[in-house]
């Protein structure tokens, strides 16, 4: 932990699982949106290696009151 940084989490050390977790998240997102200097200007890497989209109902929801 770096000194004189507040640390608003409820735990001293991330837990491995939660380190997973966002390094997946944002890979994923990275993957999904189409690059400016990327293969295709309109369609994103994952869609060009694995034919799948993302679907706005599906994967942009954030509920009311959700801390981001």
């Amino acid at each position: 932990m770096v000194k004189g940084v507040a640390n608003s989490l409820p735990f001293e050390q991330y837990p491995p699982t939660l380190i997973i977790e966002i390094v997946y998240n944002v890979i994923f997102w990275l993957n999904s949106l189409p690059h400016k200097d990327g293969v295709h200007v309109t369609i994103s890497a994952r869609k060009v290696l694995t034919g799948l989209v993302i679907d706005y109902s599906k994967h942009c929801k954030v509920t009311f009151v959700t801390y981001i």
